[in-house]
Formats: C-alpha cells, sequence, structure tokens
C-alpha cells in the first residue's frame, strides 16, 4: 500500500503540486487577501485555512497534478530510453492505464474546485487544463515551448491568487514574482532537456539542447537564473511595499540567490563531465537530477521570502 501511494506521488509530481497551491495563497497574501478564517471547534477558538484559499490551493494541485500523470502516460517510451527510474511506469510499479486514469480525475477535481470560484478564474483554469493536456500530447514538440509552457505553470500561480482577491487589478509585486518563477523554471526545464537529449529524440522534441546543442542550452540556464537574481533585489528597493528594506524578505532570499549561483557555478566547471553527447549515458543524469532539486530547494525558499516579507515587519 506504502509503494503504490508512494508511486502515485511520484506520477503526479505532488511536490510541485503543493508549491503551486502554495503559490496560489502566496498571491492571496500578496494581494492582501485573507487566506484564514476563525473556526470555533468543540468550544475551541481555531484558526484554518478560508476557503476561497482551500479552493485556490486545490485548483492548482489537482490541474497540475493531472498534467504530470498524463505526461508520463504519454512519455513512457521516451523515459523508458533516458532510464527514467524515478517514474514509476518505468519502473513497472503503474501500469500505463494507471496513469491515464489519475490524470483525468485529479483534472476534473481541478477544475470542479475552481467552479466555485468567480467566472474568470474558472475560464483560467479551463484554459490551463487545455493548455496542460496539449502540452502532453504535441505542443512539446516544438522548439522551447515545452519549457515555456513548464515555466508558465510555475508563475500562474501567484497571478491566480491575485485575481482570487481582486478580479480587476493585479499587484506589483505579484508580477515580479511571477517572472522570477518563470525564469527560475524555464531554467530548471532547459537543464533537464540537456540530460534527456536522447529520449527526446525519440519523441522528436525540439529542445534547445537538441537544437543547438548543450553548452548553448547550458548558456541559456545561466542567463534565466541571473535574469531570475535580478529581479529579487527588486521588491527589497520597492517602496509603499510590505518588502521595502524588510530583513525578512532579504535574508531568505539571498539563500535563495546563493543556491542559483551555486548551479550556475557547477554548470560550468562539469561542462564535460556532464555532455551527454562526450561521456556513457547515466552519470550525467545524477548530476542533472541534483541540480535540479537544488534549484527546487531554492525556489521553495524564495517562496518562503516572498511569505515572511508579507507577514513580518522587522
Amino acid at each position: 500500500m506504502i509503494r503504490r501511494i508512494k508511486a502515485l506521488w511520484e506520477l503526479t509530481r505532488l511536490e510541485h503540486g503543493v508549491m503551486y497551491g502554495l503559490g496560489v495563497i502566496l498571491g492571496i497574501i500578496v494581494a492582501g487577501g485573507r487566506f484564514y478564517e476563525p473556526a470555533p471547534i468543540f468550544g475551541v477558538a481555531l484558526v484554518v485555512p478560508s476557503q476561497i484559499a482551500l479552493l485556490g490551493f486545490f485548483t492548482a494541485l489537482f490541474i497540475q497534478a493531472g498534467t504530470f500523470a498524463l505526461n508520463d502516460f504519454c512519455d513512457l517510451e521516451s523515459d523508458i530510453a533516458n532510464r527514467r527510474i524515478d517514474r514509476p511506469l518505468v519502473r513497472g510499479v503503474l501500469r500505463k492505464e494507471d496513469a491515464l486514469l489519475v490524470a483525468i480525475l485529479a483534472t476534473t477535481l481541478g477544475i470542479i474546485c475552481a467552479s466555485f470560484l468567480n467566472p474568470i478564474l474558472f475560464l483560467f483554469a479551463l484554459i490551463s487544463a487545455a493548455l496542460g493536456i496539449l502540452y502532453d500530447l504535441k505542443i512539446k514538440e516544438f522548439l522551447a515551448v515545452s519549457n515555456g509552457y513548464i515555466a508558465f505553470t510555475m508563475a500562474i500561480p501567484f497571478i491566480f491568487g491575485g485575481l482570487i482577491v481582486d478580479p480587476g487589478r493585479i499587484e506589483l509585486v505579484l508580477l515580479i514574482l511571477s517572472s522570477i518563477a518563470f525564469l527560475a523554471g524555464f531554467g530548471r526545464e532547459v537543464m533537464k532537456d540537456i540530460a534527456d537529449v536522447k529520449g527526446d529524440t525519440l519523441r522528436n522534441i525540439r529542445s534547445i539542447a537538441r537544437v543547438y546543442g548543450t553548452e548553448q542550452a547550458k548558456r541559456v540556464v545561466i542567463f534565466s537564473y541571473t535574469l531570475a537574481l535580478i529581479l529579487s533585489v527588486i521588491p527589497f528597493f520597492t517602496y509603499h511595499t510590505a518588502y521595502f528594506f524588510n530583513p525578512a524578505y532579504l535574508l531568505p532570499i539571498i539563500a535563495a540567490d546563493m543556491l542559483l549561483v551555486h548551479t550556475c557555478f557547477k554548470l560550468k566547471p562539469f561542462r564535460k563531465r556532464l555532455d551527454p553527447k562526450t561521456i556513457p549515458f547515466g552519470r550525467e543524469d545524477v548530476n542533472y537530477n541534483t541540480m535540479r532539486k537544488e534549484t527546487l530547494i531554492a525556489i521553495g525558499i524564495g517562496l518562503f521570502a516572498f511569505v515572511s516579507g508579507a507577514l513580518v515587519r522587522l
């Protein structure tokens, strides 16, 4: 039972879905909305997440879980070629039909959650789900479209949360946060494509690494992370915001930025050892996966920086 639950988690990449859901909550916080409400339970006054915050959270989580499950369904052959033993379908723990069923159920649940929000957000969720399906089935094969789509999904939860608070207005800090998430996400996806060149050939996916080579792809990754680093400084100097000269934002964002800088430095020294075209397959996959985990941690710390900056004044 535990093994199957672990496989479902891996299939849907729930750690990403949780981060997307928290991105919606953060969007609500930055936009000045209430993400909690008092709830007397058994005579004790407790504070629980508000209904609208929960709906936004689960809309993002389920739609992304469905997209990831469908992705594994469509990419089984290329994942086998890339020896992605982190994928439960490759290991044979789950069947291909299981992945399709999970994709349908998760996407449906996400749309149902969105139906309780305002019509604009419901339409937003429908479009996001449709783009996810198109991405898995076809558009990932076009140059850089795959990277752009994944980066878009990482950026949009913050906007979604802000629109929950006010459908007619988006805060400047939210736009900056979304841009940082987009750039960091774009870099992570290009970095993944460097390690997946062999399997991407099977589906003729025109990634930057395949079309222009791994060295050029690494430059794109470093450029994306550098732009994200520059943008992360702006809220600290933005007047009339909670982040203006706020150490509660600055300290964690420095930690996140240092991890991204570390990843950029690792890309250059390991260039020849990690190049899938010049070394035996497998060795570079471990290193790129490690760097992707490092950047995911950096993004998580960055989210914490925006939360602490919005809620804590030092």
